[in-house]
């Protein structure tokens, strides 16, 4: 029997559990667990994703997140790839990082998104590695108890406001529901029904029809990525056609990276199609990006 297909639909809201491979362990320095931040920082700028709450543990990640459109499977693959291969580079390692297929479980945001965001900062307690969450250093609980900064990271309000008008009230109040849970924090469970969701038997019953319904391939943005091109084209007094043409001088391949980089930030064209389009090889494309998303973290 096949893997059951992930349910994905535009909006959907998923508790993402990731595993060490063997259990072993996911971060081996803090510089370890930074890059895994920064590369979710890119992950959601690139895909329009919502972080609700996030904890990076020893041997395992748990993820609270919202997909700008159904694709969180190729969201996930793509970021795990590219971890692997910077654990693999840091530590000089080969294989796999994490352990097989990733756990994810669509969230009913109107009724359990609360409760998923202390269920996810709680996991420190659980594995006993904080007993105070909201001091946990790798985790997103301080984004949510700290009233004087908001961490651009992390898409706190949503939840907050369930607490009242101003950040301080709102704080406190989310503290204090931290405080209550960790009175029972080795009982808590998730309230996974169907195998798939965390909701109640309405909300499994909504996803049938998304399971149900076909997926439809997402659409190429080359319009878009044409207007991208033509703008960088003409900022530097060149046509759309050098830009995407086999013209090598260091002028026109700098404004050529410059044009690869905007349309892959902001249509989120995959590689493959950026290769198509400006008639370069995949392995360049992603020289090129990676090249330049190294410049900018």
């Amino acid at each position: 029997m096949g893997r059951p297909q992930r349910i994905q639909y535009a909006g959907a809201c998923y508790l993402v559990v990731l595993q060490g491979n063997n259990r072993q362990d996911l971060f081996l320095s803090n510089q370890d667990r930074r890059q895994f931040l920064a590369q979710l920082k890119q992950y959601k700028e690139r895909h329009g994703l919502k972080v609700f709450a996030y904890s990076l543990l020893g041997s395992s990640v748990n993820l609270l997140i919202e997909t700008a459109l159904p694709n969180l499977s190729a969201v996930m693959q793509g970021f795990n790839t590219q971890y692997t291969k910077y654990f693999n580079a840091a530590h000089k390692t080969v294989g796999h990082v994490f352990q097989g297929r990733y756990r994810a479980y669509i969230v009913d945001k109107e009724t359990h998104l609360e409760e998923m965001t202390r269920y996810v900062h709680l996991a420190c307690a659980r594995d006993a590695l904080q007993d105070k969450p909201w001091r946990y250093q790798w985790s997103s609980c301080a984004a949510y108890v700290e009233a004087e900064r908001k961490e651009p990271l992390v898409d706190s309000d949503v939840v907050l406001r369930k607490f009242g008008n101003g950040r301080l009230k709102q704080s406190v109040g989310y503290l204090r529901s931290i405080e209550e849970r960790l009175k029972t924090v080795g009982e808590q469970i998730l309230p996974v029904i169907g195998g798939v969701a965390i909701g109640g038997e309405a909300f499994l019953e909504k996803l049938a029809a998304h399971r149900e319904a076909p997926s439809l391939p997402r659409p190429v943005p080359v319009a878009a990525a044409r207007q991208i091109i033509a703008e960088v084209a003409d900022r530097h007094g060149l046509t759309e056609e050098t830009v995407l043409g086999r013209v090598q001088w260091r002028e026109v391949s700098a404004v050529r990276r410059e044009a690869i980089h905007r349309v892959w930030k902001e249509t989120r064209m995959g590689v493959s199609e950026l290769a198509r389009l400006f008639r370069r090889t995949p392995s360049a494309i992603s020289q090129v990006i990676r090249s330049l998303e190294t410049e900018t973290t």
